[in-house]
This record gives structure tokens, sequence and C-alpha cells, in this order.
């Protein structure tokens, strides 16, 4: 006990309440802090915010065939919504996304020689059946069409469902079926937990889609996502962005609003324009004459119309009654703040959509490092969305096919089928589709020249990323090329 506490016991005993509740009110503050801004119940920003918590079923699910149905619509009629979609599906897909066997040598245990014999035969069966539209059950489209519709389809719809299905061919039996997402409904059982349309089990792992055959189905069909042998039956190319995600969510989702809002104010502004173009001259005159004299369009006159009933039209003159006179709106149209108005919106949907804006409206009209710059960084959207692609479509359907291929004895392979190791071995591959645009391609050969030199990168590598060649092809066709221009050149010598 110190001096102060004997002689004024009263006042040191305020003083250490008093000091006590300010560090209450401090330690109040701190725990606040959010409450007063981004967590605030009060303030007029957040006041049409729903703060309540929902998991993926209810967020997603729940709106599901609103965001389809929004998502179709914008992709049908807004020019922004299909051209940053189909500049997707240009650079991620393009003419397609091709094979490259890669067989693990070592666990195999070949030579580069073996290796090499068995990866051009893998190849060239595969590519005379990705070729064809016997791979497609409508025998509509080949492989690389089909990625083209499924990531569209994905891109729109927020997911694609295809099937794998055997149908008796002379061929392959193995076939693709893609399934409109609107057909994955909720069953009517109550006895599974099949959320819009997707079945889990205890572990949250998805084990069967419920389909509906048609619109006028009542019941849905299950569809096991992998099949007593373990054969893929299902694949779905999905972007999973929430735990407990069961459907997908569309690209534009974030953007709809905002796009629909564009195509309004387009339309408007295009309307606006089109009557500020149809300028008219009214003449007021003493006399009596024809009330209407169209110098550009004279439209034959039609029953039941009224006497002073006119259409506006360019280049139209006009004769009023004596005493009648005619005032002009100044509409202030083409509205010169359209351009830069629209300009900024992209910018905000680029940003949504991780498309720079110069590449989003193929705008490049800034340096060439900014432009670069663009390209880059659209690049690696591209380049993860293809991976997707690969790991979730065309990977599991190349293994599939691969089965059939060993199991009727097109390709031998050995010991494929005893050990899961060994199979898994000769499923390897690479797949490489569409490069990335070049803007100066002298430079970017000098790059590759480079990266080759320094070891960073292969002959092999950097052929596919710049052109998306094979670089053993393009050795042996300029090995064919040198020897003919050889012996032109001895010929024009005789």
């Amino acid at each position: 006990m110190n001096v102060l506490e004997k002689i004024a016991p009263k006042f040191m005993a305020n003083r250490e309440r008093a000091k006590r509740e300010l560090q209450l009110e401090k330690y109040k503050t701190e725990i606040l802090n959010y409450a007063q801004h981004g967590a605030s119940t009060t303030k007029n920003a957040f006041r049409e915010y729903d703060d309540n918590l929902y998991d993926a079923d209810e967020d997603i699910g729940d709106s599901k065939e609103i965001l389809m149905a929004r998502s179709r619509q914008l992709y049908m009629g807004n020019a922004i919504a299909v051209g940053a979609i189909k500049k997707m599906r240009t650079n991620i897909i393009g003419t397609g996304i091709k094979l490259k066997p890669k067989i693990n040598k070592k666990i195999l245990e070949l030579s580069d020689e073996e290796a090499d014999e068995i990866q051009n035969r893998i190849q060239t069966i595969w590519e005379l059946w990705a070729n064809s539209t016997e791979c497609d059950i409508e025998k509509q489209s080949n492989f690389y069409q089909l990625q083209s519709l499924a990531f569209i389809t994905q891109m729109i719809d927020g997911e694609c469902f295809v099937l794998l299905p055997f149908k008796k061919s002379d061929f392959f039996e193995l076939k693709i079926k893609l399934i409109d997402s609107a057909r994955c409904v909720e069953p009517y059982a109550s006895n599974v937990d099949a959320k819009n349309g997707v079945e889990i089990n205890a572990d949250g792992e998805v084990v069967a889609y419920w389909f509906i055959n048609d619109k006028l189905s009542l019941q849905p069909k299950r569809v096991q996502v992998t099949g007593k042998n373990g054969r893929k039956n299902v694949l779905v190319l999905m972007e999973k962005e929430r735990i407990g995600q069961r459907r997908g969510v569309p690209v534009l989702a974030p953007v709809i609003e905002m796009l629909s809002q564009i195509t309004k104010f387009t339309n408007a502004e295009l309307m606006n324009a089109v009557v500020s173009s149809m300028f008219s001259v009214f003449i007021t005159s003493q006399v009596n004459a024809n009330p209407v004299i169209d110098l550009f369009q004279k439209e034959n006159s039609k029953k039941g119309d009224k006497e002073n009933s006119f259409r506006l039209s360019s280049g139209m003159v006009m004769q009023l009654q004596p005493g009648q006179d005619i005032k002009f709106a100044d509409p202030g149209r083409p509205n010169t703040q359209f351009d830069n108005f629209l300009f900024s919106m992209c910018k905000q949907l680029g940003a949504a959509l991780e498309i720079p804006v110069e590449v989003l409206l193929s705008n490049f009209n800034a340096s060439y490092s900014a432009s670069k710059a663009s390209l880059e960084e659209v690049w690696k959207m591209y380049l993860m969305r293809r991976s997707w692609i690969v790991a979730n479509f065309c990977q599991p359907i190349f293994e599939e096919w691969l089965d059939e291929a060993v199991a009727k004895g097109y390709i031998k392979l050995k010991g494929y089928f005893d050990n899961p190791l060994i199979r898994k071995a000769y499923q390897q591959a690479e797949w490489y589709g569409e490069t990335q645009s070049q803007l100066d391609p002298y430079k970017e050969i000098k790059a590759a020249e480079l990266r080759i030199a320094t070891g960073v990168s292969t002959v092999a590598r950097e052929a596919r990323a710049i052109n998306g060649s094979d670089w053993k092809e393009n050795m042996e066709q300029r090995k064919l090329e040198i020897k003919a221009m050889e012996g032109l050149i001895d010929d024009s010598r005789e």
C-alpha cells in the first residue's frame, strides 16, 4: 500500500475504477472496429445488404435457373457478353486442344525408341477417332468441335454435363454425349441427398446426377458418376468457387445487371441517334397547300388513315397551315460522352471476367508495352481455364478411349490391365492448343532462342508455344524441303 492509498483511499479507489472503465471502453472500441465499418448495420450504404449466411446450395442452387436464363439471354442479345465468351473460346479452345502422348518411360522401363514408337501409334489412332464424327453420339461434331461446344456451354450455364455411353460400332464404341444443364433437376425421392439434381454421399462425394429426358418428363433418371467396373459415366465441366457447391455459376453472373443496363442504354442512344438523323423542314404559308410533301419518300394513302397523321422520315419537307409554327428540341445526339462511358463500364466488366478492356474490345491503341502487358495478363486466365478443360474433359475421355483401344487390340501395351500403376504410366499425355498472340514476332523468336540457349526451355516447348507445331514434324518437313531445294539446284546447274 502506497502513501496516497493511506491518505486518500476514496480518491485512489475512484481513480482505479476510472482507469478500469477507460481500459474497458478502449477494448470495446477495438472490438467494434469492424462494426463501425464493413460490418455496420446502421450506415445507409449497407441497408440493402442481406447479412445472413447461406450455404452454397441456397446461394447458388436456388438461383441457378434464373442465372442460366438471364445468361443465355445476354449471350443471344448482348454484343459485349457474346464477344467476351467467344474470345475466351477462340483463345482457349481455338481449333482444338490437341493430344501429345507422353508415356512414363522410367516406370515402364522402355527405351526412347520404344516409347517413341508407342506414342506415335497412340497419337495416330487417336487422331483417326478425334477428327471424325464417330466420337459424337449425334454424329455431328468431331472431338475438337465438342470441346468448343462444351466450353461455351460451361461459360453460359455455369457447367456442362458429359455422358460417356457405349454404342455399337465397327470402329470405337465410346461416344460423347453433352447434356443440357437445364435437364439436371432435383428428384422427387426424399430418401437421397440430391439437391439441385446432384446426389452426394455422407463424405460429400458426388455419386450420381439426376437428368430428365425432356421437359415433358416428370421423374428424372439417376446416372451414377462411375460404374461398377470403375469407368467414368459422367464428366462435369464446372468452376468450383464454394465449399459444398453442387452446381456451377455462369461466368456472366456477377455482371448480368450491368450488361442488361448497358444494353438498354446502348439501344436508347441508337434510337435517339436515328430520330435525330431524321431532320425535317417546316414552312409556314398564307395559302392552303398539300399538307405533306415528302421529297424522299411518298407513301401511298391507306384506307382508314387519319387526314393529319404523318410519319417522320429523312429529308421531309412539311407545309403548315397559316398561323402555325414549330419548335425543334435539340436532342444533342450523337452523345459525345457515350464512347467514354461505355469504355469505362467495359473496364469493370473486364475486371470481373479477367479480361483487360483492351483485349475485351480488341482496342490496342496504347503503347507496345501496355498492349503486351494486357495480353500477358489475359493469357494467364486462358491457360488456367484450358488446364481445367484438359483435366475435366480431354484427359478423362482419352483415358476411357485408350482402355477401349487396348481392349480391342488396336494398341498393344504390355501389362496395361494387370497393374494400375502401369496403366496410369501409359495414359500420361500433354495437351496443347492455340498459342499466345504476338505483337512483335521478331522479338518473340529472339526471346525463344534465348530461353533455349540458357536451358530454361526446349525446342519442342517453344514450337508449341509460338505456333502450336510439333518440332519433330517441323524437322522432318524441313528435311524434305532442303532435299527438294538441293535437287532443284542440281537440275539448274545441269
